[in-house]
């Protein structure tokens, strides 16, 4: 089982590099597709501290300091649609990466909705936060990059001590553990409970007492002392008790013992 263990690490941690590889390719990417400018006139409108996101046949899609917009590319002077990469007769933008297709693509979903939840969101990041006191950084296509991407990180560690504490009750979770909702019966094997338990995820109330089990069995498949379930309660201290679940060292108590235990806590009863 430790070998087994040990092989599944290994092409979790190879995956786990090209993953990151990729993130930080597809920063670069994005930084590389951006253009800027201290002040932009256009037409009677000025703006100021632009950056130019996204580039499509007929428009630009830019970030001032006053929010977002589009701006139509024959209503940009000579000078800026020359530098943006436009050709006069053929007026194209110079976009030979996927990443400047997938703006182009999504630049031409302007439908109303779309246009309304621009403006409330340039509202809340560039005038409400800043007004409460809160001070933010420019919204770029940068910054969405690494945002997605420690949130992608951040799940994959979340998965991989899933997939030690699955491995270390004497179960192979598969890839079935970095798949969102379905990562639960694993889980759920691994501390000796029913399937069915799956369906109570999706019941108010009914969801923190699958939790609560949960915690106690697990426990249990763990040979851990019992006061870790209370760490895995309490806000403060459940995730060091999590991470302990995971990366601590110890064998599994035997599935026959398991059974043994809970039969007589109910004769007991």
């Amino acid at each position: 089982m430790k070998m087994g263990g040990s092989r599944h690490s290994r092409i979790f941690g190879s995956y786990f590099l090209i993953a990151m590889t990729g993130f930080l390719a597809l920063g670069q990417v994005v930084a590389a597709a951006e253009e800027m400018f201290n002040e932009l006139q256009v037409g009677t409108q000025t703006y100021k501290n632009v950056t130019v996101t996204t580039k499509s046949k007929g428009y630009v899609f830019i970030l001032h300091s006053a929010g977002m917009t589009n701006i139509r590319v024959s209503d940009l002077p000579e000078d800026v649609r020359l530098k943006l990469g436009y050709n006069e007769t053929a007026q194209k933008p110079k976009t030979n990466n996927p990443t400047a297709w997938a703006k182009q693509t999504f630049s031409k979903l302007e439908t109303p909705e779309v246009k309304g939840m621009e403006e409330k969101l340039a509202t809340a990041w560039h005038q409400r936060l800043p007004a409460a006191g809160v001070n933010l950084p420019p919204l770029t296509t940068r910054l969405i990059a690494v945002v997605t991407g420690a949130v992608l990180l951040c799940w994959f560690l979340f998965c991989y001590c899933c997939m030690l504490i699955c491995q270390k009750t004497g179960n192979n979770p598969g890839l079935l553990i970095f798949v969102p909702f379905l990562q639960t019966f694993p889980l759920l094997r691994a501390a000796s409970m029913s399937p069915w338990w799956f369906f109570a995820v999706f019941v108010p109330g009914l969801n923190l007492v699958a939790q609560i089990i949960w915690f106690v069995k697990i426990v249990q498949a763990r040979a851990k002392s019992g006061w870790l379930v209370l760490w895995l309660l309490l806000p403060l201290t459940n995730l060091l008790a999590f991470l302990y679940l995971a990366f601590s060292n110890g064998n599994a108590r035997p599935k026959s013992e398991r059974r043994q235990v809970e039969i007589m806590t109910l004769e007991t009863a």
